[in-house]
């Protein structure tokens, strides 16, 4: 015969852990609501395997549904948010089963009416909390045997709801007693933790003042309070002592224990933003109309991707490049993972179908028939797309046993029931969404965070403390809406119900119910209370805990007040008993910003061969040591793939409409060519830079639609006008010049006038122009002049940029082109002189063993004299800048 503890919060861990004496027992479990229900309902023949709340809510909106011909209460609602209308619903639904409601009976009160029709309506709707409990109750009215010989209630038996208090009363019935577990004072009276526990329960006063058993300590940072209490529990040994873990999380309190070498309390808050938990929710989101690249690079990109790393990162980088599907990009990339995983197969007709499969799989992840989000998704393509999770979680969990896995399938076989209890053949996106949503809700707590054996206690709630131990440690004393709840029931409802035997709990029940619980926890410390509140708001009265107020009286008194920020500076700090010695860490000065940097060993060795671009020669002649980080040292900023911003999408669209358009030969007619990109622009969008599609870029959509086909009319116009004709776009051109200089780049618009020059065309999207003017006066268009040496070489030449924002075509004076003229300081081939030249000299300075970082001041001194050319640092947006120390890391 068993004797049982229950407790509403024991389900989640108590503190004693049984129910018997000395250090073990057997049959003297303790247990929370769920607990005990699965006790008495395996006593009784009655247990079944529970149902997730996600499939009840689909199950009652499908009932409503089904009661909606008719004008109902909720119907406005239910049209708006269907998901939401029947959560609530169902809530209030289990409140009245809770309470001994009988839907069946004549109800005068609309709502009620309503609600009894909607509940017979869902015949089939899964047994929630409240359905068991009733369940169990109406079986036990014929007194049969159980195996439990008492039960033992933590919480008083008037603070259990009506439902609950009826299965008591139905068990007490059946002979099994039922008795209170009694909560005394713990500590001596004569400290200030026992004058506390005796004015909480109404018979001792507050005289005397504070000793240090009862103490709050408040700090600004979490993670200080974290490295205090590790470092306390530390100083304290073997001695007992329970922690309260308020909403379940340690982690930064875990990370101060293991500063401190102490074992780790391990509780987690449970979150849906654990890895494979998201899978499920991306796929889904990347299969609807417009196409959301940013889901598919989620997926292609994370760790244990359902498409193999080698595949997914390729699929990554044609969206990095051109966010979109269907482009050559992407059907390239689609062939080169085929032709490779078939290879792989080789001539084997069974690793070959294999394959094949696998491709298939890889496709049905990545490139899914897109749905409508109005008239919805297919049942079938849904449902589909949880089994191809469960089968993957699945895998993934036999391999490497990670619970996240485990729960990843249990999260998409609930939203699959929801799904099907919806009874839809096309799901909208936001019903599908919000069901999702509310399966994710439950969350998951962190695989990683694996509780250590420690002489102390870890509960995630104060109301799992029902006995005596020496320290109660109540970490994370923050504010909570524990305890707050409405009834939706009006005066006239709650009548009705009264006089019908269905009698709802008094509002204040959960806010006593909580109450209590806190209370409990303060009289079950012996030695020490100590209380610990962090964040920068710690210590403000709004901030605090809920019962800092109840006791407040008593703590202005009896309370030791510590502000963690004293060890900081202190060399001794008494906290709760414990002395705590800190001692100072002295720093090394961190290393001071200057402007001459060593090179390396063999560093000359490794500039021969590399291969150079115009980009290059800008970043060497802006700064020194940058490009030597970047394209020497080839030292990279760490990042994930990512979605190109809406600026850089315009003048992706803006490049692959002068590639369609401007083919080799006499530019087209201004007019031809702006109809041509108005029926180009929707399917370029589609391939290369479908974000645009999303509502948030609907301002950019409109851009790219206005400006683009205006700014490729203007282009033409600008080449008729200078009577140039086209000779290639998005030209690959590399050349080596003297001294084995390597030059590599891709050209927009290479274009010939009438005496057979080169005309070179740089195609910019900028939201302001100044920079390129400033370039083309001052002399230091890098770019065109090293793109016209790549194409003539020695020949003349003339160049400049067309921004397409601004449909302006800016170029120097001398040479002769219609449009934007810029009075420059010297020509084009004179500029390459000057790059050339610039860059020999800073290439023999770097070979004696000196790279000058240029954004630093006092840079000049270091730099050769008269340099022709020299760009200037733009320090702010370098991924360098705290290496060299023009930014601190401070």
């Amino acid at each position: 015969m068993m004797d049982i503890v229950f407790g509403l919060w024991a389900d989640a861990g108590a503190w004693p852990e049984h129910g018997g004496s000395g250090d073990g027992a057997l049959g003297a479990p303790i247990v929370g609501p769920i607990g005990l229900l699965e006790i008495l309902e395996t006593a009784r023949g009655l247990g079944a395997p529970g149902t997730p709340n996600v499939v009840r809510i689909a199950a009652f909106q499908a009932a409503l549904e089904s009661t909606d011909g008719a004008l109902r209460f909720w119907s406005r609602s239910l049209a708006v948010d269907g998901w939401a209308t029947a959560r609530t619903l169902l809530g209030w639904r289990d409140e009245l089963v809770d309470a001994g409601w009988d839907h069946k009976l004549e109800w005068c009160s609309p709502r009620l009416a309503d609600l009894a029709a909607a509940n017979a309506a869902a015949a089939d709707l899964p047994p929630g909390i409240a359905d068991r409990a009733a369940a169990l109750a109406a079986d036990l009215a014929a007194r049969p045997v159980l195996p439990i010989r008492r039960i033992r209630l933590i919480d008083a038996r008037d603070l259990h709801s009506a439902g609950w208090r009826r299965l008591l009363d139905r068990i007490e019935a059946c002979g099994v007693a039922i008795e209170q577990v009694t909560i005394v004072p713990a500590a001596p009276e004569h400290t200030a933790l026992g004058r506390l526990q005796r004015w909480m329960t109404g018979v001792g006063s507050i005289a005397g003042g504070a000793d240090g058993t009862v103490t709050i300590a408040t700090s600004a940072s979490t993670a200080l309070a974290a490295e205090v209490a590790g470092q306390w529990f530390a100083e304290r040994g073997d001695r007992e002592a329970v922690l309260i873990a308020q909403e379940g999380d340690t982690h930064l309190l875990d990370h101060g224990l293991c500063g401190a070498g102490q074992p780790k309390a391990g509780r987690s808050r449970a979150s849906a933003h654990r890895g494979s938990l998201q899978i499920l929710l991306l796929a889904i989101k990347a299969a609807w109309a417009p196409f959301d690249p940013r889901a598919l690079m989620e997926l292609l990109v994370f760790p244990t991707s359902p498409i193999a790393r080698r595949a997914g990162w390729r699929l990554a980088a044609v969206l990095e490049e051109a966010p979109g599907r269907g482009s050559t990009m992407w059907n390239n990339a689609w062939a080169e993972i085929g032709a490779t995983v078939l290879t792989e197969a080789g001539s084997d007709a069974r690793a070959i179908r294999k394959a094949h499969k696998r491709l298939e799989r890889w496709r049905a992840w990545a490139d899914p028939e897109l749905a409508d989000p109005i008239a919805g998704m297919p049942l079938k393509a849904a449902l589909a797309m949880c089994d191809r999770t469960i089968a993957w979680a699945a895998v993934r969990h036999a391999s490497d046993g990670d619970a996240l896995y485990r729960a990843t399938m249990s999260l998409a076989s609930d939203v699959r029931r929801a799904l099907v209890a919806l009874g839809r053949d096309h799901l909208p996106r936001t019903l599908v969404e919000r069901v999702i949503d509310q399966a994710l809700d439950i969350g998951h707590d962190n695989p990683m965070a694996n509780a250590e054996a420690a002489r102390w206690r870890c509960v995630p709630h104060p109301g799992g403390i029902w006995g005596p131990t020496d320290t109660v440690v109540w970490w994370n004393f923050r504010t909570t809406q524990e305890g707050l709840q409405r009834q939706p029931w009006t005066n006239g409802e709650r009548r009705e119900l009264a006089e019908r035997n269905c009698q709802p709990d008094d509002p204040g029940i959960p806010a006593r119910v909580a109450s209590a619980a806190w209370e409990r926890a303060v009289m079950n410390a012996r030695s020490h209370l100590l209380v610990i509140a962090s964040g920068l708001d710690a210590g403000e009265d709004e901030a605090l805990h809920p019962f800092a107020h109840r006791i407040a009286p008593a703590t202005e008194r009896l309370t030791t007040w510590i502000k963690l920020e004293d060890a900081l500076a202190q060399a001794s700090l008494v906290l709760a008993g414990a002395e705590l010695r800190r001692e100072a860490v002295s720093f090394a000065p961190l290393p001071e910003r200057r402007a001459m940097w060593r090179a390396p060993a063999g560093y000359a060795d490794r500039l021969k061969g590399l291969t150079h671009s115009a980009t290059s020669f800008e970043s060497g002649l802006e700064c020194q040591l940058m490009w030597a980080l970047k394209h020497v040292a080839r030292l990279r900023p760490g990042r994930v793939r990512s979605i190109p911003d809406a600026n850089r999408l315009l003048g992706n669209l803006a490049h692959a409409l002068a590639h369609e358009i401007f083919v080799p030969g006499p530019p087209p007619t201004p007019d031809s060519v702006s109809a041509r990109a108005h029926t180009l622009l929707d399917s370029l969008i589609d391939s290369i830079a479908a974000p645009l599609r999303l509502p948030e870029f609907a301002a950019q959509l409109s851009d790219a639609r206005e400006r683009l086909p205006a700014a490729m009319a203007e282009l033409a116009r600008t080449m008729v006008m200078n009577g140039l004709v086209v000779e290639a776009s998005e030209s690959q051109v590399s050349i080596t010049f003297e001294n084995a200089l390597a030059v590599r780049g891709a050209i927009d618009l290479v274009a010939k006038d009438r005496n057979g020059r080169h005309v070179i065309i740089d195609l910019k999207w900028t939201r302001n122009p100044k920079k390129r003017f400033d370039e083309l006066k001052a002399g230091n268009a890098v770019q065109l002049a090293t793109y016209g040496a790549m194409i003539a070489g020695d020949a003349p030449y003339r160049a400049g940029y067309f921004l397409l924002n601004q449909r302006q075509f800016a170029t120097l004076t001398d040479g002769g082109l219609i449009g934007r003229q810029v009075e420059g300081t010297r020509g084009f081939p004179e500029t390459w002189a000057a790059i050339r030249e610039s860059w020999r000299r800073l290439g023999e300075l770097a070979t004696a063993g000196a790279l000058i970082a240029c954004g630093i001041d006092g840079a000049d001194e270091y730099l050769p004299s008269d340099l022709p050319i020299i760009l200037k640092a733009n320090c702010k947006w370098c991924d360098y800048q705290t290496l060299c120390r023009v930014r601190g890391l401070n």
